[in-house]
């Protein structure tokens, strides 16, 4: 049989957003696709009633949409996934007002949950957290109620049960990890602290997520779950038959592999005061979000591919991303460094005075390869303008990775924490001055052409092209795709975006970027909907009408609509973006017509 969307909506320059009338024939479509792996496609991220299809720097929105013409899919089988067995200690906050609202006791509803085979239908806003569903989850019909309140209902069927919980009227600033929760008929387990507004019932011990594992996702879409009722503090090597996987990682040193015959990492340079923030980032790790995993990587690509370029690296290699500076580190052997992004001045003291310091002016650092002799010390001095600076070196910076990537995502603290002073940075090997490349027009913003995932970059096009340079001056205009929700969001809302100057807040981060400005005219009902994939750059608009830019470390799903989705120039642009700065968006669809 075959299953058509119900619609198909553009989410930025390579991806789009169908929508389904049920999470049964989401996941359907999700399996099908994956089954025929089309070789454009780069992920497929299921949600409540809509897919997200990411293609690769290469596809198109209209070939990614044919995918799903006369797609044929086989019924969902939710019986066939690995069981798991979570053991809960039933006392959560919320247990005793959950169990009111569908009609029956603390006990019976401790019962009712135990006694329901769960299955884990999708990832969501966070690492290892999975949206469990029963049967084959909810329609597109309005959700039912469990009851009258206070009818008691202890002798029905859990099968029958409608788990119809609403979220908190106002989400709990933070819930701890491990929590056991319901919400709009889903249970679920936060397996990190965070904030949150689902219903509290429990509390697991449980690893839901440990990048360490082989599957890092202790709950993966198909496997069936079943809770199991424990008194006391449960522990994680109880849990079922995943008990053995179940190892939390532990601390101390971690050795950097390499494979035999290759030549080991070398430490390059030691950093001797980090500034404020001092990040590792590559070209991230997409292709996790089904998991609640963010692409995560630098934010600002074009920057990467740049410093990259100028010391001979392929164009994602791993580099620092420095916030704002100063930062000043010392060279411990012959190396070859090089600084994008926003502008800084570079001063280079030279061990051997003889040889002659260098004073670099902001404009004459950029994509500059500066040559470093062991001792030399190197001063990246604060920005003249702009947020974040990156800085390659030679080699490349070795560290090891997690998931793919050695990149630091600071919404799941995934990858190498934050560089502090005596901190040694290790680099692969050098290949010479007649290796530093020359990348074709698909790299200029920050896109290897069908760049494969992580750091390994990609030739591109054949031919001499320049090293792409250059950041736009303030106030930004950063091009926008509009979509996918900008039809229910209403004409008001999109010309009151593109018609006004925008102000960042200071509370901005790699997660999301706040905006400050008058608030957009948000319809009644139209700023809250079931939880949809999100993809970086993504604009969401909350109630009150002030836009959110989803970063890098954006939540892989959030519960508000989409008004636009910034094209790759723009996120760059928007990493750029200090604290107090303005910009304005702008329709590139309508641009470029």
């Amino acid at each position: 049989m075959t299953a058509e969307p119900v619609t198909v909506r553009r989410a930025g320059e390579h991806a789009i957003l169908a929508e389904y009338p049920d999470t049964t024939t989401v996941l359907q479509v999700a399996a099908a696709l994956r089954g025929l792996a089309p070789p454009r496609l780069r992920e497929v991220v299921p949600a409540e009633r809509s897919l997200l299809l990411v293609g690769t720097p290469l596809s198109t929105p209209d070939e990614l949409a044919h995918l799903l013409t006369d797609l044929s899919v086989r019924p969902l089988d939710l019986t066939g996934g690995t069981e798991v067995v979570i053991p809960v200690v039933y006392a959560g906050e919320d247990l005793d007002d959950v169990a009111d609202l569908l009609g029956l006791s603390p006990t019976a509803l401790v019962d009712a949950h135990t006694a329901t085979m769960w299955t884990a239908a999708f990832g969501g806003f966070a690492p290892g957290f999975a949206y469990l569903i029963t049967g084959g989850g909810p329609t597109s019909g309005p959700p039912g109620r469990g009851g009258a309140a206070g009818t008691e209902r202890t002798d029905r069927a859990s099968e029958d049960l409608v788990w119809d919980v609403p979220r908190r009227s106002e989400p709990r600033t933070t819930v701890p990890a491990g929590s056991v929760a319901l919400a709009s008929r889903y249970s679920g387990i936060y397996p990190r602290p965070s904030p949150g507004g689902w219903q509290l019932i429990g509390h697991t011990d449980a690893v839901l997520f440990d990048p360490s594992r082989r599957e890092p996702a202790l709950l993966t879409p198909g496997a069936r779950v079943r809770f199991e009722a424990r008194r006391g503090r449960v522990s994680a090597s109880s849990v079922g038959r995943l008990a053995a996987a179940i190892r939390p990682r532990t601390g101390g040193s971690v050795r950097v592999p390499h494979e035999a015959g290759s030549t080991a990492p070398r430490a390059a340079l030691t950093v001797m005061a980090p500034g404020p923030l001092v990040l590792l980032q590559d070209g991230g790790r997409p292709g996790h979000a089904r998991i609640g995993v963010s692409r995560s990587g630098a934010f600002d690509r074009g920057a990467l591919v740049q410093a990259n370029c100028a010391v001979g690296n392929v164009p994602l290699a791993p580099a620092l991303e420095l916030l704002v500076g100063p930062m000043s580190l010392r060279a411990e052997a012959p190396t070859v460094v090089a600084v994008a992004g926003a502008p800084a001045p570079v001063t280079v003291t030279r061990r051997d005075a003889e040889i002659g310091h260098l004073e670099l002016s902001a404009e004459v650092a950029a994509g500059r390869a500066i040559a470093l002799d062991p001792g030399d010390q190197v001063e990246i001095r604060p920005v003249t303008r702009g947020l974040r600076v990156m800085l390659a070196v030679r080699g490349g910076v070795v560290v090891p990775r997690e998931l793919g990537s050695a990149s630091r995502d600071t919404l799941s603290s995934l990858g190498p924490a934050p560089l502090a002073a005596g901190a040694v940075v290790l680099v692969g090997p050098e290949h010479g001055l007649d290796a530093v490349a020359w990348y074709g027009a698909g790299v200029a913003d920050g896109r290897a052409a069908d760049e494969p995932d992580g750091d390994a970059g990609g030739a591109g096009p054949t031919g001499p092209q320049p090293c792409p340079t250059g950041l736009q001056q303030s106030p930004a205009e950063v091009p926008i795709l509009l979509g996918p929700r900008h039809t229910e969001l209403g004409q008001a809302a999109v010309a009151a975006l593109l018609g006004q100057e925008w102000t960042v807040r200071a509370d901005s981060d790699r997660i999301g970027v706040r905006l400050e400005g008058a608030p957009l005219p948000v319809p009644d009902g139209a700023g809250s909907q079931p939880s949809e994939p999100m993809v970086p750059g993504a604009i969401q608009v909350p109630p009150s009408g002030l836009p959110v830019v989803f970063g890098p470390d954006g939540p892989a799903t959030g519960g508000y609509p989409v008004i636009g989705v910034l094209t790759p120039e723009g996120l760059d642009l928007l990493a750029q973006a200090a604290p107090g700065s303005t910009l304005r968006f702008r329709d590139a669809a309508s641009r470029s017509e």
